[in-house]
């Protein structure tokens, strides 16, 4: 499939006279973002500023006093335009917290701090299989969400 739509972009290129493949967005859903470009001349833009503009994050964040967002996997790839990072950086320009719950922390999670994020924890209570986590994943959020809330209440 790889091969079929390199193939397929590199006829577009040359036909359109112009190759998006390195466009940022152009790869994501087996080349949405590429076709939707070359041929229907869209503007490309995350997905996060899309969602954030249609729920009107704007007011919401200039309402709260503590934003907590959440995430599969915490890690450095999250600053490719992943839902905390969108909402992390949009806090940051309010002077908002921002908590981030994920079901891990994996490498490079801590350049999340330098885009808006305040603190990010894990889920799992312990050493856990994703097998394992998986089920318990509603008990875990809440636990967690307990914890963080008591102590922002309990903060001065």
């Amino acid at each position: 499939m790889d091969r079929a739509l390199g193939h397929f972009a590199d006829i577009s290129a040359h036909v359109l006279d112009d190759d998006y493949r390195t466009l940022p967005g152009a790869g994501a859903a087996g080349g949405m973002g590429f076709a939707a470009k070359a041929f229907l001349n869209a503007t490309l833009k995350p997905g996060i500023e899309m969602i954030m503009q249609q729920a009107d994050m704007s007011t919401l964040l200039a309402k709260a006093d503590l934003v907590i967002t959440g995430e599969g996997r915490l890690d450095g790839q999250s600053l490719s335009g992943k839902t905390p990072i969108g909402v992390s950086r949009a806090a940051q320009r309010l002077h908002k917290p921002v908590i981030v719950l994920a079901g891990s922390l994996g490498d490079g999670w801590q350049a999340c701090f330098d885009e808006g994020v305040t603190a990010a924890f894990a889920l799992a209570d312990g050493p856990m299989s994703l097998t394992d986590a998986l089920p318990r994943t509603a008990e875990l959020l809440e636990a967690r969400c307990e914890s963080l809330l008591r102590l922002w209440v309990h903060s001065p």
